[in-house]
């Protein structure tokens, strides 16, 4: 694939100009792929159809690769069967596969199917893969052994820069394959087929679910953890102590000041008292550096959901 195919995608997404038909600024091969996903989709077999899932496609492929360059992982187009890095692959059929680092020649391996109509992502997961044959971009993904013998063909592959230790390549694979899957069944959600389907995504049961797949425990012992974890952060923060989420940030209490009461108005307009306050402690949240950088590039793909703010974030599971 050239350059000139990444760049037609910014062409036709331009608000208030001519666009023509998604389906027809793809390659010929692409279009051929896309229609096969149509007849076993569940979506209508029309045009309209076919176009919703060419703007699906595209709109996975550009979260790819702008993940990807947020964590400074280069695209090639070749992968050989000896090559010490760990990968990240994207497949025509919109499946990720993420490789470790080399290891006396054998490397972890993920599959992750993203379907189009699932809220959670299949995993097929293998601790000792070996690469059969050099592999690249346009051509299938063999191994030797293990629960996938081969892939369909790669779209793109993404690896991490040759000075980058393979802890720190095992890492950023990991958070790629985290962020991409949830922004591909939310990108997912967008079709019709799905529009009857509450969006349940992120929701505690969700998130257990995920964290058991991918750790291979069970639900139960799952959600025993997260609850575990969960009431160890709130009793360090109510004991007063600054307490670390990791890379988002930290948990405290912040003393709020005492209020006088005073008279205000509500939303309809009407006067209405403010009651008196004494000083109090009130949870708060500081979002690391990290977590801001990252959040001011958002991917476009997932933009229309950043102002689903709330104050009520109780979640029964």
């Amino acid at each position: 694939m050239n350059d000139s195919f990444t760049t037609v995608f910014s062409n036709f997404t331009v608000k208030g100009a001519y666009m023509e038909k998604v389906i027809n600024t793809l390659p010929e091969h692409i279009q051929v792929h896309l229609r096969e996903i149509l007849h076993t989709s569940g979506l209508p077999d029309t045009g309209e159809s076919l176009e919703a899932i060419a703007k699906n496609w595209i709109d996975k492929m550009n979260l790819f690769q702008g993940q990807i360059k947020s964590l400074d992982m280069i695209e090639t187009g070749v992968f050989t069967a000896d090559d010490p890095r760990g990968a990240l692959a994207l497949t025509y059929s919109g499946s990720l596969i993420s490789l470790g680092p080399s290891r006396d020649g054998l490397r972890w391996m993920e599959y992750h199917s993203i379907k189009l109509r699932a809220d959670v992502p299949e995993i097929l997961k293998t601790p000792e893969a070996k690469i059969k044959a050099d592999t690249g971009t346009d051509k299938i993904l063999e191994f030797e052994s293990g629960v996938i013998k081969s892939t369909s063909a790669l779209y793109r592959i993404a690896v991490c820069r040759d000075d980058v230790r393979p802890e720190e390549q095992e890492m950023r694979i990991r958070e790629a394959v985290l962020f991409l899957t949830n922004g591909f069944v939310k990108i997912n959600m967008s079709l019709a087929i799905n529009r009857d389907l509450e969006d349940v995504q992120f929701t505690m049961k969700s998130i257990i679910q995920q964290v058991a797949a991918r750790n291979d425990i069970t639900l139960r012992k799952a959600r025993q953890i997260i609850d575990d974890y969960l009431i160890i952060l709130e009793s360090g923060m109510l004991l007063g102590e600054r307490v670390p989420l990791g890379r988002l940030g930290r948990l405290y209490l912040k003393m709020q000041p005492a209020r006088k009461a005073r008279m205000g108005k509500n939303f309809s307009g009407e006067e209405v008292m403010i009651k008196a306050r004494p000083a109090m402690p009130a949870p708060r949240m500081s979002f690391s550096s990290r977590m801001k950088e990252r959040a001011a590039v958002v991917e476009p793909a997932l933009d229309n959901q950043v102002d689903g703010d709330t104050d009520n974030d109780d979640d029964k599971y």
